[in-house]
């Protein structure tokens, strides 16, 4: 008997002996972190991997066909700006030659031998001018379902979600960990901070292409200089976040801050010589006179 138990023993211990590699082999479990990944953060981690690029004496459109080819990320060109622009993907000529360089460089390399710029909108890249990629940023519409979340978790994850760069000012490092709730659907994701912010009694500004979260008195000094104030024309600007707003198409731009550099079209003063048009009838009446007088002669 003692030797039945022993050989029974064995032969379990040899089985999971058998077991154990077809567990080590089995698929491994799936990462929950990736699952919970918002489209924008999967485009940006997919623009994190390396590539090697050459092209040559390519149009812009094969370029970025050939980016989307490598990256598999889905770029499209915005024709409609560039249109307005006056800018033809199929007249400007790209070349880059690198290795072992991020999808993200080499995009950026590709636009920036024709001054464009990118945004992550969702599951895409849209190639088009850098005011309306951070205009296209900035008002992307978002959902949030926050209950009573700390404020700087809530700002972080959803920066991260929408592919934005966001800073919270280490000096209002007591207000970030405010509590905040917001449930709101496909709102724009400026509004949305503007908003989570309000709760705390913190500003965010826009400073390039980085949002960066402060104090309300600190946002406003900041406001003050030139290249960070509100553009003073309509449209060029969004109270609480501010960002260049293009002009809509057909009408003349501002050059200067908020704008998009179209210069303002006026019409050309009349000549000094020009005459109203009274006086213009009153002219052909005489010179009609002076006729029938001849006539009668």
């Amino acid at each position: 008997m003692p030797h039945l138990m022993t050989r029974l023993q064995g032969l379990a211990a040899a089985l999971i002996l058998v077991a154990a590699p077809a567990a080590l082999l089995a698929a491994p479990a799936a990462d929950p972190k990736a699952k919970n990944e918002s489209p924008a953060e999967k485009v940006a981690k997919a623009l994190d991997q390396k590539i090697d690029v050459e092209i040559t004496d390519q149009t812009l459109g094969n370029a970025i066909n050939q980016l989307k080819e490598q990256t598999k990320v889905n770029i499209v060109i915005d024709q409609v700006t560039l249109a307005n622009m006056g800018m033809v993907p199929g007249n400007m000529q790209i070349n880059v030659k690198q290795q072992g360089i991020k999808g993200r460089q080499a995009l950026r390399a590709v636009l920036n031998q024709v001054h464009l710029g990118y945004a992550i909108i969702g599951d895409s890249v849209i190639v088009t001018t850098d005011d309306m990629a951070m205009h296209r940023q900035f008002k992307q519409k978002i959902t949030v379902d926050l209950d009573k979340v700390v404020l700087e978790t809530a700002l972080k994850n959803l920066a991260k979600e929408s592919a934005i760069q966001l800073l919270i000012d280490k000096k209002v490092n007591k207000e970030a960990q405010a509590q905040v709730s917001l449930q709101l659907e496909d709102v724009p994701f400026d509004t949305i901070i503007r908003l989570l912010c309000e709760d705390a009694n913190l500003k965010p500004v826009r400073m390039g292409n980085v949002l960066y979260v402060t104090s309300k008195e600190n946002a406003k000094e900041l406001r003050t200089e030139p290249e960070l104030a509100p553009s003073p024309f309509p449209g060029g600007g969004v109270p609480g976040v501010d960002f260049p707003v293009p002009n809509p198409p057909g009408i003349g731009g501002i050059g200067g801050v908020g704008g998009i550099g179209i210069p303002i079209v006026t019409p050309a003063p009349p000549a000094p010589d020009d005459k109203p048009k009274e006086d213009k009838k009153e002219d052909e009446k005489k010179e009609d006179k002076k006729e029938d007088k001849k006539g009668d002669k």
